[in-house]
Order: C-alpha cells, then structure tokens, then sequence
C-alpha cells in the first residue's frame, strides 16, 4: 500500500508513518496522565475539590482552544516552508510563533486574573468551595503564558518531524505533575502536605519545567537563533496566514465542544432518572476513546506530512497517500470497532457493577462501534485539509453536521426515543460528515489552498 518507490513520485512509507505517530500518541496519553492525576489525587482529598477541579477544567478547556488557533497555522506553515525547502522562513515562523503564544497566554492570564471575582460570582461557587476554585484558577492563569509557548513549541517540532521531543517534554510535564501533586498534595515521600494548593502549583511548576526542556531543544537544534528574529515588515505580512489556518481552525474546535455541552443537557433534561444514562455514556466514550485516541495521533502525522508534500509541490503524491491511508485506516478501526461491539457488555462489567450502567453504556457503544469507521475517515480527511492549509473546509462541515444535522436530530430523536435517539443522531452526524468528506476530497480542490512559494527574503 505504502511504496519504496523512487523520490519523486514515493509516498510516505509505513515506517515514517510509524515514528512519526508513535510518538504523538504518548503525547496524548501524557496529557490524559496529567490530568487523571490531578482528578485522582483531588479524590483523594475532597470531593469537593475534586468538584472545584471540575468546575475549573471546563472553563480553561475553553481557553486551550486558543491554542488551536495557532496550533494548525504552526503546523502547516512551518511544514509547507520545509516542504518547499525553505529553512530561513520555517525559522521566522517558528520564532513568531513562540512570541504570539506567549505574548497570547498573558493577555488571557492578566483578563483571567482580573475577571476572577465576576467568574466566581456568575459560576455560581459556594462559600465553601471559593478558596478552592480560587487557588485553580490563580494558579492556571499565571501557568498560560508558559504552557501556550510550550505547546507551540510542540507544534514547532511536529512540523519539523522531530516529534520525539515533544514527546519528551511533554514526559517530563506528567512525571513531574505526578510527583508534585502527589507528594505536595498528599503528603507523600516525606514532603510537605499543601493539600489542593499543592495540586495546583505543582501543575505550574510542571509547565515551566517543561517549557524549560522545550526551549533547550530548540536552541540546540538551531531552530530558535537570533537569525530567527525577523523584522517587524516580513511579521506584519507572514501573520495573516497564520490565522487564515487557524481561525476556522479554533472556530470548528469550539463549535464541536459546544455542541458536546448541549448535547449534554439534551441527555440531563429527558424524563427519568438520568444518571445511570449519563454515567454509562461517560464510560463508554472512554471506551471508545482507547480507539479514537490512535486515530488522533495518525491524523496530526497526516497533517505534517500534508503540508511538507503541498510544500514540495506534490499535490497528487498528496491525494494519493491521503486517500489510501484513510480508507486503510477505517477499515483497519471498523474490525477492531466490531470486536468492541461483539465483547462491550463484558468490557462496560469490567468497569463498572451497577446493571443499569452497564446497559446504558452496551447500548452507547453499539452506535459509536458503528460510527468509528466513519469517525476515522473523517479526521484523517480533516488532517489532510489541515496540512493543505484548507481548515475553513473542515470548520464548514464541523460546524453545519454539528448545528444543523446532529443537534436538531437528537432534539427530535431524544424526545421520541430516550438516550438512544441521542446515541443514533450522533451516528447520523458521523455518516453525514464522511460522505460529505468523501464528496470534497475526491473534488480536489482542497489542494488549491496551499502557501504560495513567495521569495524567501
């Protein structure tokens, strides 16, 4: 499928493919490691700060889609600039980059931090858990700033395919969250017991630690010099792309997120005891995730390799590779979707005790096994456009399945049906959302969105 064929005409091989995702994968599951640690040491203290964590995560879960934002714009122009052979302008973009995400993540911390008396008040927090959120949300604003550049650096060397070191930074964050939190949280080790306080800033001092090992990287890897410094004329020109690429970038991101929320509320307003629904919806799309979390890691490999081939000028070597890997990828999940549909009543006893959970969470998992297929075409359609710089393609389809297919149709079917209506809206939502990725995919004109190859002055 993945030829060694000569240069000129060679697709990407299975083993680029592997190197490049492995690592990405780790990445992601680091992340998942740093925030299961705090949830799990926030248990172990109070329910009610692991309340307050919650009540928190949501807010700056909305702030991090900002990183989206510059996210793909990094991504794809620095990968079309090496693609084309364009060091001096990878190195610009990449110094520009880290400026906007720093300079981006204190103007949010400062309105964070200032706004924090009004966030208290419209949250709704009660006296007794304000000191709480109080602490989090310090502590996460004066952590932006530094976490914003470190995940654009991140972005910096997935684009340059030296994807072994995010993944290395990103290592250091969740041990040293890990020891943090746990020692200075609980005690642990001989360390000082700070309790919620200590989870909170062991969070921000994990962050500065790995932006430490991000910024030694990069130096040494000659990516970040004085050279990279360009003039304010070259920045004024070179930023308009950045946010053509990661405007409807964020924008669709943000779109799927609050169509998540209300889809949520769909589900707590049916009649009956929703609880059982809502607990066996959350443990079968963490199910899911186990399958979905691969996928994610494969298409932001497709988008790197997307933008260094529209770089090279190889849009058909482009569309080829795309399109093969896309349909291998989704049969490949469909077989392991249909093992977890044929063993996801065992699967759901294993994490949970309660029958009715279990039920709900049996039946969540048979429409989204049937849906995992069409999921994976999806986003590995969606990295391909991103690397072609074409994310306002993406954001259109994200944006009208979500607003105007998925949430009509679980209003509908979740008044007539129950849960279950809500379960098959959203296996609608993921077929609509393939076909149409098939429709512009095979149109081609995706490719046409690509940075043009201007002098390198």
């Amino acid at each position: 499928m993945l030829t060694n064929a000569a240069p000129n005409s060679a697709l990407p091989t299975a083993r680029e493919l592997v190197s490049l995702t492995v690592p990405q994968l780790g990445m992601m599951l680091c992340h998942l490691a740093v925030s299961m640690t705090d949830l799990w040491v926030a248990g172990r203290l109070d329910a009610s700060v692991q309340a307050s964590l919650g009540i928190v995560s949501q807010v700056f879960t909305l702030l991090m889609l900002i990183t989206s934002l510059a996210g793909s714009g990094c991504l794809t122009t620095i990968s079309q600039a090496l693609g084309a052979g364009l060091e001096q302008r990878a190195r610009r973009y990449a110094a520009l980059i880290a400026g906007l995400a720093g300079l981006t993540g204190t103007v949010i911390a400062a309105t964070s931090l200032l706004c924090l008396p009004m966030t208290l008040r419209l949250m709704h927090v009660s006296p007794e858990m304000e000191p709480v959120v109080r602490t989090f949300i310090i502590a996460y604003s004066c952590q932006l700033p530094f976490y914003y550049t470190l995940i654009m650096l991140n972005s910096v060397f997935r684009a340059y395919k030296l994807v072994r070191l995010p993944f290395i930074a990103i290592a250091v964050v969740a041990v040293g969250n890990l020891i943090g939190s746990a020692g200075f949280g609980l005690g642990l080790c001989g360390l000082p017991d700070y309790g919620y306080q200590g989870i909170a800033w062991s969070t921000f001092g994990s962050a500065l630690l790995g932006l430490a090992c991000n910024l030694y990287a990069i130096v040494r890897h000659g990516i970040l010099t004085r050279a990279s410094l360009a003039p304010w004329r070259w920045a004024r020109r070179a930023m308009p792309y950045l946010f053509r690429v990661g405007g409807p970038s964020a924008l669709g991101a943000l779109a799927g997120h609050m169509g998540n929320l209300v889809i949520l509320s769909l589900l707590t307003g049916l009649p009956g005891d929703m609880v059982p629904v809502l607990a066996g919806m959350t443990l079968g799309s963490r199910v899911e995730s186990f399958l979905t979390f691969p996928t994610a890691a494969l298409s932001m490999t497709v988008t790197i390799l997307s933008g260094h081939l529209i770089g090279a000028n190889r849009p058909e070597a482009l569309f080829r590779f795309g399109q093969r890997l896309a349909l291998a990828a989704a049969l490949a999940l469909g077989f392991g979707a249909g093992l977890l549909f044929v063993f996801r009543v065992p699967v759901a006893e294993m994490l949970s005790t309660q029958p009715e959970v279990v039920r709900q969470a049996a039946q969540f998992l048979a429409f989204a096994c049937a849906g995992i297929p069409l999921k994976t075409y999806s986003m590995l359609v969606n990295g391909a456009f991103a690397g072609a710089g074409a994310t306002r393609v993406s954001c259109k389809v994200n944006c009208v399945t979500m607003w105007a297919l998925q949430l009509p149709l679980a209003w509908t079917l979740g008044n007539a049906f129950g849960p279950t209506g809500i379960y098959a809206a959203m296996l609608c939502a993921n077929a609509g959302s393939a076909f149409w990725y098939v429709r512009l995919y095979a149109g081609k004109k995706w490719l046409e969105y690509g940075m043009r190859k201007r002098q390198n002055a």
